[in-house]
Formats: C-alpha cells, sequence, structure tokens
C-alpha cells in the first residue's frame, strides 16, 4: 500500500505476510508511523486517495465460509461486510463519534443499515452497551457528556454491534488513565471469549500487548520484522528492533531506560538492504546491501533479520505462511 505523489510513489506498507486464526488476539506492534494504522484501515477498505493499494490480498474467511480478498471488493460490497464480518475500533474515539449525534443515533443508524429493524437496532445497542459495562441511559447522552473511557466503549459497542467475526482495534487504550486502560482491555477480551471474535490488536505499547495479545507482529516502518507467541517475543527476541522496543518498558527497579539512536526513516526515501540498519546496534556489510527475508527461525517463531542465518538455529528455511501478502 502507497501514497501516490506528483513524482514518485511512497510505499508505506510492504511485505506483510500474516495468518491470523479464529478466536486469536494478533498484537501488531511498533512506534508511531511505521504503518500500523494504515495495514487497519486497508482491512477495512477505508484507504482514502492519494493512498492506493498497490499490490497483494488480503483473505478473510466470512460466516458463511466463502473467502474474500477484501483488498479488492467493489465499495458496495466492502459496505456490506464492514461491521458484519469485519468492524473497526478507531484511534481516538473523539474524533470516531459525531460531536452532534446521540448515541443511540450513531448505534442504531449502524445496525439499521445492514438490515436490522429500528426496534432490533435499539435492543441490540443496549445489548452491546451492556457487554462493555455501560447502562442503556448512555443511548441519550451526546459524546461531549461522557468521559474518555466512556466514549472509548461506546466505539467498541458500535463495532460489536453486528456480532462480527473479527475486530480491528486500532490504539484503544491511548491517552487513557492506566485504571480505564486495564477495563478497556477486559472488555476486548471478554469479547474474544464470549464470541470467539478474532481480534486484531494495534498498539505502540509492549506493556498493552503482554497483558491481552496471543502473538505479535513487530512492524518497523512498513515491514514486518519479527513475528510469534508473546511469550517467545518477550523472553527471547531475534530482532534488535523487538530488544529495543522491549528496553522500553518502564521497570519497577528504577533502571534507566535506553532510547533508539537516529529516527526512522521517510517513506520517500529508504535506506537500501534492511530498513531498519542505520539505527541497529549489530549493523552488519549485508544489512546495508540485502533485503532479509521474514524466515522460521525457530518453531512459529519469524524474523527478517541477517543476524539469524537459517543454520545457526535449526530451522527448515520456510518462510511464514499467511493469508494477507503485500
Amino acid at each position: 500500500m502507497g501514497y501516490v505523489g506528483r513524482r514518485a510513489i511512497a510505499e508505506a506498507v510492504s511485505d506483510v505476510d500474516l495468518d491470523i486464526a479464529a478466536g486469536e488476539i494478533l498484537g501488531v506492534v511498533g512506534e508511531s508511523g511505521c504503518g500500523k494504522t494504515t495495514l487497519a484501515v486497508a482491512l477495512l477498505g477505508l484507504i482514502e486517495p492519494p493512498g492506493r493499494i498497490l499490490a497483494g490480498t488480503a483473505h478473510l474467511a466470512t460466516r458463511d465460509g466463502a473467502m474474500l480478498d477484501v483488498l479488492h471488493l467493489s465499495p458496495r460490497r466492502q459496505r456490506e461486510i464492514r461491521w458484519k464480518e469485519i468492524a473497526y475500533v478507531p484511534q481516538g474515539s473523539m474524533s470516531a463519534l459525531n460531536p452532534v449525534l446521540r448515541v443511540r443515533d450513531q448505534m442504531t443508524d449502524t445496525a439499521i443499515e445492514h438490515g436490522l429493524s429500528k426496534l432490533e437496532a435499539e435492543q441490540r445497542s443496549r445489548w452491546a452497551l451492556q457487554l462493555v459495562g455501560l447502562d442503556a441511559a448512555v443511548l441519550d447522552k451526546y459524546p461531549h457528556e461522557l468521559s474518555g473511557g466512556m466514549m472509548q466503549r461506546v466505539t467498541i459497542a458500535t463495532a460489536i454491534i453486528m456480532q462480527p467475526s473479527v475486530l480491528v482495534a486500532d490504539e484503544p487504550t491511548t491517552a487513557l488513565d492506566v485504571v480505564t486502560q486495564r477495563t478497556i482491555l477486559q472488555e476486548l477480551m471478554k469479547i474474544r471469549e464470549k464470541f470467539g471474535t478474532t481480534i486484531v490488536l494495534i498498539s505502540h505499547d509492549m506493556a498493552v500487548m503482554a497483558q491481552v495479545a496471543d502473538r505479535l507482529a513487530v512492524m518497523y516502518v512498513g515491514h514486518i520484522v519479527e513475528v510469534g507467541a508473546v511469550s517467545q517475543i518477550f523472553d527471547a527476541p531475534l530482532h534488535p528492533y523487538t530488544q529495543k522496543l522491549i528496553d522500553s518498558i518502564p521497570r519497577r527497579t528504577g533502571q534507566r531506560l535506553e532510547g533508539l539512536k537516529g529516527e526512522s526513516p521517510s517513506i520517500w526515501r529508504y535506506p537500501p538492504g534492511c530498513r531498519f540498519h542505520p539505527r541497529c546496534p549489530h549493523v552488519m556489510s549485508v544489512c546495508s546491501t540485502q533485503k532479509p527475508d521474514l524466515i522460521e527461525h525457530r518453531a512459529q517463531h519469524w524474523a527478517a533479520c541477517h543476524l539469524y542465518p537459517s543454520a545457526m538455529i535449526g530451522t527448515n528455511g520456510k518462510a511464514s505462511p499467511g493469508v494477507m501478502h503485500g
């Protein structure tokens, strides 16, 4: 996926290869500006000009057993499956909710658009609010009458009103206090447990991922650089960038945090070879000339890094399988 300029195309997200299991919580983590939100809106068919899908596929298994490439559906078909098959909790609940409409209107409109009657939409809205711990009285409120945590839960309730099989949550805990963050994460886990919902959780916060995700995909300037179970990532990270993200988590010991030197490259001019090599503490000569492939170095643990030739860790050299290719 890229952005089309007057003289060039800026590649924002590429070489993403992921397989997301039903009922799984997959965390996509990386620093701000690495392409996480771009990946999320692409899955929802919400890319707007000058953004454009340049190549690739993203297959979604629907409730009726069909397999849809969500990147190449017609706008009408995308609207049909949005909220019903795959739903989105956007970053920033204040910007996601219409300030001049009551919560009732915003929630019921979504349900009515997908074929529910006005009464059914009202009942479904009450049910969804109750599921995220909110009273039905919230339906009569305007967004500005709610706290930040309540607004975030309203956006989650709106997203699950049609019981989608996949929920994409983009930074759902940003700008919330610690107690409210925990409440939001508990609500997401409850949704997964109750309905078997697959959740793609996007965040820059490794501590959040450690609490709720089953697997992590670590993203750096548009590339996935490491994929593995949460325990694998935190106990034995392979990619130097992943290690730096883990090192950024505050600890009770008061240990001084180490920053990552340098800056992320512009999407208009990526460095050759590995995109992380200008900032990598373990850079080698090969890193600046050859782009590393995402390879399975341990069982179900992939990394794109020249530090780990496949022979060193005993991998079969198999590239990561996936349903999402770009």
